[in-house]
């Protein structure tokens, strides 16, 4: 649907319009929710740095195996559907661009991440920044503290603002999840400041803060269309991120949000939103091939893909929750071997003893 919405035929339609140019393009736009990912990964880490249980030891091989499994996981899940017979007929141009197989070398580069990804499986692109930035926490770890937290907030956006510009995804990327760390760092001011607000001026105020989160997540397609792309790119990235931050603090401290968040559909969503956003592309390759239609590929690839990623979160991601958790649990740093014990031969006699000089 959205290759339809972006690379169909140019109709002049209010609806499509609205779906891209408008914020209704936050029901499924995939960049501004990488956006709100990174920022609450950022500061998902930074927050568990503080716990009195956390080990540097502990923490890398336990964070390697959560992020790497899964990967194993939808890797694998690609080539089980990509083995099947794909030879039905769509105009699709997102279809149509889709590769065939996966040879060998681009499985390789895609289980590492490291170097890049193959675009066989296209959401590995953010868990490859993920994988980097959770090598890099302890760099975050060690500027938060060096300068002001608000001040490595300000330094992150400034710098994602130049990468977006320049065409440096690392650049643009990496900054965002030094953003929930300083977010996580001005945590306890921002709640005081919170407090204070919603007393003064009441819970009503949410609803203009959630307002402007939307308008600033949106920032990308409202200036699309009357400015052009390369002046977009630019002006929008500051925006974007800085609503990803008002929505991560509206999930903690507005009430309504919290209620949305928590009620049990949305939660279970929440809980194989990561297996759903690993599998759901293959699935959606697989059904628009098998039904040669775009509505029957969304009344067909939307409650396969739910289903198999509950399955998904069941054998691969769950398991990979409390492999990570053991590993985290016993994984403790070396230490260094006691003295060996003096033996009776080496115990001074009490006279030599008494004999031994005192220095003070």
């Amino acid at each position: 649907m959205a290759a339809a919405l972006y690379g169909g035929p140019a109709v002049h339609s209010p609806l499509r319009y609205a779906l891209i140019y408008t914020p209704l393009h936050l029901l499924w736009g995939g960049a501004e929710a990488v956006v709100v990912f990174f920022v609450l990964s950022g500061f998902v880490l930074a927050r568990a740095i503080r716990s009195r249980s956390f080990s540097w030891y502990a923490y890398f091989p336990s964070r390697i195996l959560r992020l790497y499994l899964p990967v194993f996981g939808a890797v694998a899940f690609a080539c089980l559907v990509l083995l099947l017979p794909h030879d039905g007929a769509t105009d699709s141009p997102w279809l149509t661009g889709r590769p065939a197989g996966y040879p060998f070398a681009d499985i390789v580069k895609d289980i590492t991440l490291l170097g890049g990804t193959s675009g066989v499986v296209s959401p590995l692109w953010t868990l490859r920044w993920e994988v980097i930035f959770s090598l890099l926490l302890p760099v975050a770890a060690f500027a938060v503290r060096a300068i002001p937290a608000w001040m490595l907030g300000l330094v992150c956006i400034v710098l994602s603002n130049v990468g977006a510009a320049a065409g440096s995804p690392a650049l643009q990327y990496l900054p965002i999840f030094g953003v929930g760390v300083a977010l996580e760092g001005e945590w306890e001011r921002i709640g005081r400041v919170v407090a204070r607000t919603t007393r003064r001026l009441g819970p009503l105020v949410w609803t203009a803060v959630l307002l402007a989160a939307t308008v600033l997540l949106s920032m990308h397609w409202l200036l699309l269309a009357p400015l052009g792309h390369a002046i977009t790119v630019v002006l929008a990235q500051t925006p974007i991120v800085l609503g990803a931050v008002i929505l991560v603090i509206a999930a903690v401290h507005c009430s309504t949000v919290r209620r949305i968040l928590t009620w049990r559909p949305v939660a279970w969503l929440g809980g194989i939103s990561f297996s759903l956003y690993l599998i759901h592309e293959p699935i959606v390759i697989l059904m628009a091939n098998v039904t040669d239609s775009m509505r029957w590929t969304l009344v067909t690839a939307v409650p396969l893909a739910l289903l198999l990623a509950w399955l998904f979160w069941m054998v691969i991601e769950h398991p990979a929750h409390l492999i990570s958790r053991s590993v985290r649990a016993h994984a403790t740093p070396p230490q260094p071997e006691p003295a060996p014990a003096a033996s009776d031969d080496d115990t001074p006699s009490r006279s030599e003893a008494d004999r031994a000089p005192v220095h003070a």
